[in-house]
């Protein structure tokens, strides 16, 4: 096997694990996102808790003013 040979040999397996890498790369931080994304919305789920109560207090305090 020549020097040219096992360069270009050593090329292009270089370039397969590169190549494979990348992959790995965009697939774990696709899997960020979407990590990130769901703690999100649990994170927003927990603040409408609160916000739903404060309305329906203000509504029933409007419904209370006006009846009396």
């Amino acid at each position: 096997m020549t020097t040219e040979e096992l360069y270009d040999l050593m090329s292009k397996s270089f370039d397969d694990i590169k190549t494979t890498l990348t992959s790995i790369d965009n697939r774990l931080r696709n899997v960020e996102t979407d990590v990130a994304e769901l703690k999100g919305w649990r994170l927003a789920f927990k603040e409408w808790i609160p916000i739903g109560c404060a309305v329906i207090a203000v509504i029933v305090s409007i419904v209370a003013l006006v009846t009396n």
